[in-house]
């Protein structure tokens, strides 16, 4: 390890000043992200984990079944997040089964812990303390991560963000100290993080990357060979959990590729992903025109193009910091990136929430490349600068959190920053439909299925306000669609039955009944007694 970081600067709890930087440092994000505490829900995944699994939640017995289930309570899926889901646990217990303030309020303090984290972990890397603090306020005031604490569902990638930057952290110390305890810390920090969200596993690959960037050992020592097997063998050990728990990857990733659903994961999707990382790099460092249910935009897209630029550009000329320094941020960015770029929704472009822990290599880029000119008695010349930014994107920040306040105003903002957002006028219409307004629902699926002709879920919800409304012929269609496209279940065609049989279409209804009934539907054993006399 470099004499440099060697000698860092004492450990900030043994310095005053810098035990108030981070009161500051945890206070700040909770400021700016206290109103949440009376927002609800936005209908946009969190009422289908929260709502939908209330009985879970409410029982304390049900902690070992969290690490068998995946992030929406399935004992399938492709999220496997039981320490989100045992948080959500605590929340419940705390809030009541009816109310959400919990909810938000520990997404909040979790940013809180997570600014004071980054803010050490900038002091590590050798950043002025007042730089250090002003800078990790400023990310942490970023309107592009407002979803990351506004949105409940985002706990998982905090909570990941966390215990990586904890796990980092006593990595540091360990090469700093050559102390077990260290290293253990860091061990615990890792295997926590694996089972907040996958992402973790990239964090091996960093830590090993940062070795050779920080010190002057171009050979990996003996004694760390044994530390990358314990790496090894946690992963493997997650890695069956996981497989045990909602199925292994290969199997996930054929029923994906091979099935009509929106979700999908592979290499090409990866590649088409790929313009997240231009997209990424735009709306950070020119941080307007932030949606909360983003499409990709060329003018965005040309803009990180031309930044991806200036950073090779600036990657060959600074010789503020040494090459392979700045080859570690960028590593960060990009291995923190890949695992999040391999899956995709068909229906959403990307989530802005899953860069708040790969940006945070590129935060680290542009420290790295400041030059020392800028600097007097060893910090920034001109605080008062980073101050008024940060003034600036606290309150864009407070006023965007808004559009998280309730599902309509979420939609809403949605809509109106993307109006080629199929899911936010599908979701839009599913709320209006469970409000009674049926005519403003099926304008919403309508346009829903004008964006595309084959979203099945916007057809089915179509259906059934037609059926709330008798409009038979309408939702038979519907239904039929749906049907069509192989996303038909037992609601779809026990409700096709119906229909027929509103119209007296007994041959029609009892076949989708008798189909209906197999496939699992209580109701369709009824309307078979009923209109069928069969039982």
């Amino acid at each position: 390890m470099s004499e440099d970081l060697k000698n860092n600067i004492d450990p900030p709890i043994n310095n005053k000043k810098n035990r108030l930087f981070i009161i500051i440092a945890c206070a700040v994000p909770i400021l700016i992200y206290l109103q949440t505490l009376k927002f609800g829900l936005t209908y946009f995944d969190d009422n289908e984990i929260i709502i939908d699994n209330k009985e879970f939640f409410s029982d304390f017995k049900n902690i070992l079944q969290a690490f068998r289930k995946d992030a929406f309570i399935e004992e399938t899926g492709y999220f496997y997040r039981p320490l989100q889901t045992i948080s959500y646990m605590v929340d419940m217990h705390l809030s009541g089964e009816n109310s959400v303030w919990m909810y938000h309020l520990s997404n909040t303090l979790l940013l809180g812990l997570i600014i004071v984290s980054l803010y050490l972990l900038l002091l590590r890397f050798l950043i002025p303390p007042k730089m250090a603090l002003l800078s990790a306020l400023i990310y942490c005031a970023h309107p592009l991560f407002v979803s990351s604490v506004a949105w409940i569902p985002a706990r998982g990638d905090l909570l990941l963000t966390l215990f990586s930057l904890l796990s980092f952290l006593f990595f540091i110390e360990y090469l700093r100290e050559n102390k077990i305890i260290y290293l253990f810390l860091n061990w615990i920090g890792f295997f926590i993080a694996l089972f907040c969200k996958e992402t973790a596993v990239i964090l091996p690959v960093l830590f090993i990357i940062y070795y050779f960037s920080f010190s002057f050992s171009k050979r990996i020592e003996r004694k760390y060979l044994l530390i990358i097997s314990l790496y090894l063998i946690t992963v493997i050990f997650w890695f069956w959990i996981r497989s045990e728990a909602i199925g292994s990857f290969l199997n996930q990733n054929h029923e994906m590729l091979t099935s009509n659903q929106d979700d999908k994961v592979g290499v090409k999707v990866f590649q088409s992903n790929l313009r997240t990382l231009p997209e990424s790099l735009a709306s950070f460092l020119i941080p307007f025109g932030i949606d909360p249910l983003p499409g990709y935009s060329i003018i965005k897209t040309i803009i990180g193009l031309i930044i991806i630029v200036l950073i090779i550009a600036v990657f060959i000329r600074s010789v503020e910091r040494p090459r392979k320094e700045k080859i570690f941020c960028i590593s960060w960015f990009l291995l923190f990136s890949a695992p999040t770029m391999i899956f995709k929704n068909m229906t959403i472009d990307y989530l802005n929430h899953r860069f708040f822990l790969p940006l945070m290599g590129i935060l680290l880029f542009v420290l790295f490349i400041i030059p020392k000119r800028w600097f007097e008695n060893g910090d920034f010349k001109r605080p008062w600068v980073l101050v008024a930014i940060l003034l600036f994107l606290s309150f864009f920040t407070f006023w965007n959190s808004r559009s998280y306040a309730d599902p309509i105003t979420f939609y809403n903002s949605a809509i109106s920053k993307n109006p080629d957002s199929v899911v936010a006028y599908n979701n839009r219409g599913a709320v209006y439909h469970n409000q009674g307004l049926l005519d403003k629902a099926i304008n919403d699926y309508t346009k829903a299925i004008e964006l595309k002709q084959d979203y099945a879920i916007a057809y089915k919800g179509r259906g059934n306000a037609y059926f709330k409304k008798r409009m038979y012929n309408d939702a038979i269609a519907d239904y039929t669609k749906v049907i069509d496209l192989k996303e038909g279940d037992a609601d779809t065609f026990n409700n096709r039955g119906a229909s027929y049989a509103n119209q007296g279409l007994y041959d029609k209804a009892c076949p989708d009944f008798v189909i209906a009934k197999k496939l699992g539907s209580r109701a369709a054993k009824v309307n078979l007694a009923k209109f069928c006399d069969i039982d």
